[in-house]
């Protein structure tokens, strides 16, 4: 018995101590981040929010029917005092009299309607920026998403690519350090060579030990974003040479900008909008406010409770009515409130063009930048190669003693600089890239 309960213990253990294992590409991470991430849930709820505040605004506008029940029992009747001179009594006496039944029910339905009100006029066309106002932040929050997970996905593949080439670099600087040392025990090196091998392998050892925690850290964060739990295991399909191979190349111009499309220019604009319509809702309130109602009562007398019987007596009276209230003098109070929000508006406009020249200033410092980075990525590429060959040039020609360990070392920290520089410049153009894509609101095409 007891094995037995051991035996599913461990088994519960194993099944709810699993975590899922996530594999994807470039591409299923963008569309998994666009699934799952929790800032962009939040976004699109702020969208079904803008919607019912939209239908609350129409409501306002709308008949409103209200319905009443009233019930009262009287366990004892007010007394009213009468006085006996008026009916030729002595005078200062009064008789004590109690008017009316003990019970009485009360039903009544109201109608109310809103025949004129220009700050519903203005709510309704408020509500209209409120909704594509949440439906621009849902895709600000998309493309920030889009561009994060680009970001970090080819980080993490990056520096993974850069895990690789220091744990070969490691290999080859301990298979040098081996052989000098043993030339050394020979006698056939001297101590110097031996250290200045060393030197450069605990630099690269350590190197290796840095690149690796951070890339755990920026796992760590790519998962966030993808609204992955830390738990879980995550496996990325696209390498590091699929994603140097894929389409990052960006074939667009200033002249192929369209301020309309970009995201922080829309936003701005509902910003202008949004105090355009605050403006107009202080004018408003100096306009006349109309409204009618109609209204309907019955009420019931008994000294029992007999209102559900037939032969219970009502008593009914309607009411119809218009109201009509019109601001006459508010102390200047009105119309500084609307100066007041005419200089918003003013100043919402201004940021609004200026906004717009500064994305567009930004686009062209991107374009430059990208167009500069992509200098720099074939010139890192080329340099890295040369390193490479330089590096194992000097190694052959070391051991053959005609170079010196110094100059070893010298080709060495060139070929761990001239990767480091590379992996770099691949990040840097990747991160332009994106950011255009971005800033122009079109697909990510990167493969």
């Amino acid at each position: 018995m007891f094995r037995l309960s051991l035996i599913l213990f461990l088994l519960t253990k194993t099944a709810f101590g699993q975590n899922d294992l996530i594999s994807l590409s470039i591409d299923q991470a963008v569309e998994y981040g666009i699934e799952n991430n929790r800032n962009l849930i939040n976004a699109e709820r702020e969208i079904l929010m803008a919607y019912n505040e939209k239908w609350k605004t129409i409501a306002t506008g709308l008949p409103q029917v209200t319905a009443n029940l009233d019930y009262s029992n009287y366990i004892e009747l007010p007394t009213s005092l009468i006085p006996l001179e008026k009916f030729g009594g002595p005078p200062g006496e009064f008789s004590e009299v109690q008017f009316g039944l003990e019970q009485t029910a009360f039903g009544s339905m109201r109608m109310e309607q809103q025949i004129f009100d220009g700050s519903w006029i203005v709510g309704l066309q408020a509500t209209k920026v409120y909704l594509e106002t949440s439906k621009n932040f849902y895709e600000k929050t998309l493309l920030e998403v889009k561009e994060g997970v680009i970001k970090l996905y080819s980080l993490v593949s990056i520096l993974k690519e850069g895990v690789i080439l220091l744990k070969n670099n490691v290999e080859n600087f301990k298979k040098d350090y081996y052989e000098i040392s043993e030339l050394y025990k020979n006698g056939f090196e001297e101590i110097e060579n031996v250290e200045q091998i060393k030197i450069t392998l605990a630099q690269s050892e350590f190197l290796l030990k840095q690149t690796e925690k951070t890339y755990d850290n920026q796992k760590d964060l790519l998962k966030l974003i993808l609204g992955i739990k830390l738990d879980d295991q995550l496996v990325l399909t696209t390498n590091f040479e699929e994603l140097i191979s894929g389409d990052i190349v960006f074939n667009k111009s200033i002249s192929d900008f369209i301020p309309e499309n970009n995201i922080e220019i829309k936003i701005s604009k509902n910003t202008f909008d949004t105090k355009r319509l605050e403006y107009k809702l202080e004018q408003s309130k100096r306009l006349p406010k109309i409204s009618g109602f109609y209204s309907n009562s019955l009420t019931g007398y008994n000294d029992d409770f007999k209102f559900l019987q037939s032969d219970q007596k009502w008593f009914s009276s309607s009411v119809f009515g218009i109201n009509l209230k019109v601001p006459v003098f508010s102390s200047l109070g009105l119309r500084a409130s609307a100066q007041k929000a005419k200089y918003a508006m003013n100043q919402a406009e201004t940021s609004y063009v200026d906004q717009q020249e500064r994305i567009y200033a930004l686009v062209k410092q991107k374009i430059n930048d990208y167009l500069l980075a992509l200098d720099s990525y074939n010139i890192d590429k080329e340099n890295m190669l040369l390193s490479q060959s330089i590096e194992e040039k000097n190694s052959i020609k070391f051991f053959e003693g005609m170079v010196s360990s110094f100059e070893l070392r010298q080709a060495q920290n060139q070929l761990l600089n001239a990767q480091q520089k590379y992996l770099n410049s691949v990040i840097n153009l990747i991160s332009i890239n994106a950011e255009l894509e971005t800033l122009f609101n079109k697909p990510i095409t990167l493969k």
